[in-house]
């Protein structure tokens, strides 16, 4: 069981990680997309149609596969700072941290989950 103070903790601590990973995401994947749409712009004037096309097209799988590897990133770094259920073991995230930090009770099990 958590104390209501340590409950808050873990809380607090979700958000800082939330606030981190979610920045880093976010500037990552505008910073990058505004960069592809330089480099088309750029193309347009400089390179041939078929070598603008292929060398956007290996760009944007780049960097769709850095994006889905920092979205799988943030996911995983909230679940391990998520608070879960003393007695089922269910995470207790959106609606049911809010349940359980106002009943005190997991809402998937109805276990005690502070003290």
């Amino acid at each position: 069981m958590y104390s209501r103070s340590a409950f808050q903790r873990q809380r607090e601590l979700l958000k800082q990680v939330s606030r981190r990973e979610g920045g880093l995401l976010a500037g990552v994947s505008v910073g990058l997309g505004v960069a592809q749409l330089v480099f088309l712009r750029w193309a347009e004037e400089r390179l041939d149609d078929a070598t603008a096309t292929a060398i956007a097209g290996v760009a944007f799988l780049a960097y769709l596969a850095l994006v889905a590897g920092l979205l799988w990133r943030y996911q995983r770094k909230l679940n391990a700072v998520r608070p879960r259920c003393p007695n089922c073991g269910s995470r207790l995230e959106g609606l049911s941290a809010r349940v359980a930090a106002a009943t005190g009770r997991c809402d998937s099990c109805g276990g005690q989950v502070l003290e």
